[in-house]
C-alpha cells in the first residue's frame, strides 16, 4: 500500500502545471508577487524563493475548485550551498588580504632597490667591498620583486576562479522551499501570492522651476531590470502602512516610469548665480498625497543642476532642497 502511495504521489508531481503571466506589486521595502497555476492532475508543486517574509504565502481557489491541503518543505541542498557560499567568500577574503600584503612588500622591495642604487660606493673595515655588497642586495631586491610578482599572478587566478564560483553559487538558492498544493479536481486553478522583501521600487522625482512660484513635480518609479511575462504595479507605501488601508496601484514598466505630476506651490525658489549656478527652494505639499523618500534631479529652466536626496513630505508640509551647491 505504501509502494502505491508512492507511485501516485510521484506520478501527480511528475504532470506538468500551467503558468499565467507573473504579477508583481512593489511596495517601498518588498513586493508581492502573484501567479495564476492551472494543475492539469490536481496537483501544484510551487518553488517559494528564500527571500519570502514568513507567514506570507496565500492560495486562493479559483472557479469550482476547491484547496484540499498545503504542504511547505525545504529545498534540499540548499544548507549545502549556503556553506559552500559561505567558505568561498571566507576564501575570497584571504586571497585580497593576501594581495595588499603583496602590494606592501613590493613597496618595500621597490624601495629597497631604489636604495641600493642611490648608495655612495665607500669601501670601510665592515663593508671592504661595496660594489660587491650593492650588486648583492640589489640582486636581493629584485629577486624578490620576481617572486612577489609571480605570487600576485597567482593569488589573482586564484581570486578570479573563486569569484566565479561565487557567481555560481549565488544564482542557486542559499535557502528556499516548495509549496505542495493538493486540489479537489484536475485543471483546477489557484492564485499563488507571497511577499518577498528583495524587491522594490525607489521613487525618484523631476523638481522643475521656471520662476513663477511653482514647480512642476513629477514622482517617477526607478524599477529593476524587465523580466519577460511579468506586469508590474507599484504602490508608494511600504507593507506595514497597506494593513487596513485602501492601495493605490499604478501599472509601471521596467526602468524609469512617471507614474504622477503635481503642480505644487513654491514658498521659496532662489537661483544662485556663478561659475556654477544652484537652485534652492521650499516646496509646499499642496496634495492629498504623502510623497514618499527617494531621489531627486533639479531642473531651472530645463536645465538640470544637479541631484539631491528627497526625504519625503506629508501633505500640508513643506520641503526645502537644494540642487547643485558645492559644499
Amino acid at each position: 500500500m505504501r509502494l502505491l502511495i508512492c507511485a501516485f504521489l510521484f506520478l501527480l508531481w511528475s504532470f506538468p502545471v500551467l503558468a499565467s503571466e507573473e504579477k508583481r506589486i512593489l511596495f517601498l521595502d518588498g513586493a508581492r508577487i502573484e501567479r495564476e497555476i492551472v494543475a492539469r492532475k490536481g496537483f501544484v508543486e510551487v518553488p517559494l524563493p528564500a527571500a519570502m517574509l514568513p507567514a506570507s504565502l496565500r492560495v486562493k481557489p479559483l472557479g469550482n475548485t476547491q484547496v484540499r491541503w498545503v504542504e511547505i518543505i525545504p529545498v534540499a541542498g540548499t544548507a549545502k550551498n549556503a556553506e559552500q557560499l559561505k567558505t568561498m567568500e571566507e576564501r575570497r577574503n584571504i586571497l585580497l588580504d593576501r594581495l595588499k600584503n603583496l602590494e606592501m612588500r613590493e613597496e618595500i622591495f621597490k624601495a629597497a632597490a631604489k636604495s641600493q642604487s642611490g648608495r655612495a660606493l665607500r669601501k670601510t673595515k665592515s663593508n671592504p667591498d661595496p660594489l660587491g655588497s650593492l650588486r648583492s642586495g640589489t640582486r636581493f631586491a629584485l629577486t624578490q620583486l620576481d617572486e612577489i610578482s609571480a605570487a600576485r599572478r597567482k593569488t589573482r587566478g586564484s581570486l578570479a576562479e573563486i569569484e566565479t564560483r561565487i557567481a555560481t553559487l549565488a544564482k542557486q538558492p542559499s535557502s528556499g522551499s516548495v509549496a505542495r498544493i493538493l486540489l479537489s479536481q484536475s485543471g483546477g486553478t489557484v492564485r499563488v501570492a507571497y511577499l518577498v522583501s528583495n524587491l522594490k521600487w525607489t521613487p525618484r522625482y523631476d523638481v522643475r522651476l521656471s520662476g513663477n512660484g511653482y514647480t512642476e513635480l513629477a514622482l517617477c518609479a526607478k524599477m529593476p531590470a524587465a523580466e519577460p511575462n511579468v506586469s508590474t504595479v507599484v504602490v508608494p507605501l511600504p507593507l506595514v502602512e497597506t494593513i487596513g488601508a485602501e492601495i493605490p496601484q499604478y501599472p509601471v514598466s521596467a526602468g524609469i516610469t512617471s507614474i504622477a505630476t503635481f503642480r505644487l506651490p513654491l514658498e521659496k525658489e532662489e537661483l544662485v548665480k556663478g561659475a556654477v549656478p544652484y537652485l534652492s527652494l521650499v516646496l509646499d505639499n499642496t496634495s492629498s498625497l504623502y510623497l514618499p523618500a527617494g531621489e531627486a534631479s533639479g531642473y531651472w529652466g530645463g536645465e538640470y543642476l544637479g541631484n539631491a536626496a528627497f526625504s519625503g513630505c506629508l501633505p500640508g508640509k513643506t520641503l526645502a532642497l537644494q540642487f547643485g551647491k558645492r559644499e
